[in-house]
């Protein structure tokens, strides 16, 4: 595979990044500009390139083609599940802080990092076969994964896992499958709006560790041991488990890059919620999010 994009693209994404995250230490953003962000890319942003990889797409893609790839997906969030539970369970740590541990494993930053470097890759149609992730992703996080943080049912809710991603990959399979196209104009929007997922995104990603003490988050080992079952352990395993059975080369690269993103943001706001050691969450976002921007180039040169 050819790495010059991958390169590129993770340079512009640690830029991006990088801007983010001085911006916060210098008081132009904050913690508001962290959740009305991640709110606009996740519920409006996101959407519009969710239905431009539909629009933009130039393959064929079946009822049962979506089926295989949706259960491929379930597949790969269950192998870095139960690496979690075990990752949890060897490195112990307080009792507030294991469950955040496994989730830190399982569940990975799909939308902000793995969907720019599949796009970079892949184009519309790697986009296209990755929005499918967001049915296992957002099913299972708001279940499984606050379980794992709360360790209780407490907090879980089926009907939190209804989010707009998920409903306009429901709603893009859906019009693909028809085989109609939309005007012109409409694309171009789609475009135009989708374009701000990835700047927008990682502007968010800096922002949110710039409100985080280097200093601590980097004197933990348990982050450190985290962030390698999660950023080399994962992915290698789900690469040789998947391989198995997966021929479509794009459909394992996609499942491979998803795999070796780092933690996903979300696990500070459920430690949040659930009463949990936010901080440590938090550790575990930074560390695996800057170290990712080494291994994923790696990884992806080695497997791919």
């Amino acid at each position: 595979m050819d790495m010059a994009p991958v390169l590129t693209q993770m340079g512009i994404l640690v830029f991006i990044m990088a801007v983010g995250f001085i911006t916060a230490k210098l008081g132009v953003t904050g913690p508001e500009f962290t959740r009305s962000g991640s709110k606009v890319v996740l519920n409006v942003l996101l959407v519009f390139t969710i239905l431009d990889s539909v629009a933009s797409a130039d393959m064929e893609l079946s009822i049962a083609d979506v089926g295989w790839d949706v259960g491929v997906f379930f597949i790969m969030v269950f192998i870095c599940s139960a690496l979690g539970w075990l990752t949890a369970k060897l490195i112990r740590g307080p009792v507030d802080r294991r469950g955040i541990s496994a989730f830190a494993v399982a569940f990975t930053n799909t939308v902000f990092v793995g969907f720019p470097i599949i796009e970079s890759v892949y184009g519309a149609e790697g986009i296209l076969i990755a929005t499918l992730s967001n049915v296992p992703f957002n099913l299972l996080v708001y279940t499984m994964g606050v379980v794992m943080i709360n360790g209780s049912a407490r907090g879980m809710s089926v009907r939190s896992a209804i989010s707009p991603p998920l409903v306009a990959t429901v709603i893009a399979v859906a019009w693909f499958l028809t085989g109609w196209e939309l005007p012109g104009f409409v694309v171009k929007c789609f475009d135009i709006i989708g374009g701000g997922t990835v700047p927008m995104s990682m502007l968010v990603v800096g922002a949110s560790l710039g409100s985080i003490s280097i200093k601590e988050a980097l004197s933990d080992w348990r982050v450190y041991a985290v962030s390698f079952v999660r950023l080399i352990v994962t992915p290698v395993i789900a690469w040789l488990v998947l391989r198995l059975f997966v021929n479509d080369e794009m459909l394992l690269g996609v499942s491979v890059i998803l795999a070796a993103c780092p933690t996903a943001m979300i696990a500070t706001a459920l430690a949040i919620r659930g009463g949990r050691d936010e901080a440590y969450a938090s550790q575990c976002v930074f560390a695996s999010t800057v170290l990712s921007a080494a291994t994923m180039p790696l990884l992806i040169w080695l497997l791919l």
